[in-house]
């Protein structure tokens, strides 16, 4: 049975997704994050620039929207087949009022990327008032995406535009039409509202959270939801109703992630080592430019040949990968170093499980194949942060490296350093240090601090620093007596 379970009502909007007993996905939305896109507002248009073949809009944010002329409907509705070929003012004027919608957020140095090609997201269809075009989900085989086209000219009208969404391939035309008169009216009373709102106002304030939780509605089709929040509940209910789900509030006192085990599916999730169920293991590193994923037999011997051995493995990781790239949202190029395997058949047989396992994940991904190397690679699409960069930060430490330098590389430094001091100047010299740092700086029994002493003819006088590496500092200089002060 799949399960949805949101967690609504704090600051943090969280919804995780468990299919037969296991978590496929997990969705965080921290209040920074938030975001513009999608938003629908009436603007003013305060500047047509032929040149640009751009107008700029003020709705409201501190620096004007920017839309290009292949944006406005009065363009994409213009059957002139010169039309390219005239400027913008010849659709648009300065002054004139326009809705439109937020494609990009603005940035420090650019105000928000506009169109006037409005789209509503529905579960089983993207709606396109003004678009005038259909289009269709690719992951439908060519009959059915034929059939889907046919359908939705039957009821196009005037100049609307649809895409087609995976979730309805598989829904009736009752079904589908039903969601698009609700889209539909949502569109009427959008153009209602601009004709009574003053311009900037913001006519339709879109949600990331509930277009990626619609999304997984139209990907799931059926199940339970579970929700902390009434009002989000009645909204599911209203905007995107299905008989399929049944929905439920929690009223316990512990957080919903709690309850249902998600917070621990998390912590699991920023590991960099994942178990899997027959002691063979996964390593995963995400850097900049890849996220690289390696296999590994652990405890795993098998049962029969090492060969044997390794599919299994192979093919378990493979299934488990799959599953941590959908749940961390990692995005571009992933290598995958599978454990070798010198039979082709097996190689089939692992890029195989691959394929059946991507037709789950709702992002568009392109398995490539192995190299000459045995590494695997595949690119996923990436439209936001992966859970890993929602939820962490650079660490202070290593400044993302990972690693610290050692007691014995800090110790030996330290010692390199006290033979440039001017100690012809100075007699003593106060130093602070990690325990790990000074057990190596002074060696057994204090052998390498006494002859590190009469050789510089120096008096040293260490003090125990609490830090969180291995670290030391050079903190005074003086006379024997002012330093032994300090103690």
């Amino acid at each position: 049975m799949n399960e949805i379970i949101i967690n609504y009502k704090t600051s943090e909007k969280r919804f995780a997704t468990i299919e037969n007993g296991k978590v496929t996905k997990i969705f965080i939305e921290q209040p920074q994050d938030e975001t513009k896109v999608g938003n629908i507002y009436i603007g003013k248009v305060t500047d047509v620039k032929n040149g640009m073949n751009a107008c700029f809009v003020d709705i409201g944010t501190e620096k004007h929207g920017y839309i290009h002329r292949d944006q406005l409907p009065s363009f994409v509705q213009n059957e002139d087949p010169n039309k390219q070929y005239h400027p913008i003012s010849k659709f648009v004027q300065k002054g004139e009022k326009l809705i439109v919608q937020v494609k990009k957020d603005e940035t420090t140095i650019k105000g928000p990327l506009l169109t006037a090609i409005i789209e509503l997201f529905g579960e089983k269809m993207i709606y396109i008032p003004e678009g005038g075009y259909i289009a269709v989900s690719k992951k439908g085989d060519e009959r059915s995406r034929s059939n889907w086209r046919d359908l939705a000219q039957k009821h196009q009208m005037y100049h609307e535009g649809f895409i087609i969404r995976t979730g309805a391939l598989h829904s009736s035309e009752e079904e589908w039409l039903s969601e698009l008169n609700i889209l539909r009216q949502k569109y009427e009373h959008i153009i209602k509202e601009s004709h009574t709102q003053k311009p900037p106002s913001l006519l339709e304030k879109s949600s990331m959270f509930e277009r990626e939780l619609v999304k997984e509605l139209a990907h799931l089709t059926n199940g339970r939801i579970i929700s902390d929040d009434q009002q989000l509940l009645q909204r599911l209910k209203q905007n995107h109703h299905s008989s399929e789900w049944k929905l439920s509030l929690h009223l316990a006192d512990e957080n919903i992630f709690s309850t249902y085990k998600i917070d621990s599916e998390i912590e699991k999730s920023l590991r960099r080592v994942i178990w899997l169920e027959n002691g063979s293991y996964l390593v995963i590193d995400e850097t900049e430019a890849l996220v690289s994923i390696d296999v590994n037999t652990g405890k795993f011997s098998g049962t029969k040949d090492f060969q044997d051995t390794v599919l299994q493995t192979n093919i378990l990781a493979a299934k488990e990968m799959v599953r941590q790239l959908i749940i961390r949202d990692y995005g571009g190029i992933i290598l995958v170093d599978f454990i070798d395997m010198r039979n082709e058949n097996h190689r089939q047989l692992v890029q195989k499980t691959i394929q059946e396992e991507v037709k789950k994940d709702p992002k568009y991904t392109r398995l490539v194949g192995f190299t000459s190397l045995g590494i695997f690679q595949m690119t996923r699409k990436k439209t936001k942060k992966s859970l890993s960069e929602t939820l962490l930060i650079q660490c202070p430490v290593c400044a993302g490296k990972g690693k610290v330098e050692s007691p014995e590389t800090m110790a030996f430094r330290l010692e390199r350093e006290l033979w440039e001091k001017p100690f012809k100047e100075h007699e003593a010299v106060l130093i602070e240090l990690t325990d790990d740092v000074k057990t190596i700086f002074c060696g057994e029994k204090n052998e390498h601090l006494m002859r590190l002493e009469q050789t510089l003819n120096v008096k040293i006088f260490l003090l125990t620093l609490s830090f969180s590496r291995p670290n030391y500092y050079i903190r005074q200089f003086g006379t024997v007596k002012e330093l032994s002060a300090k103690f």
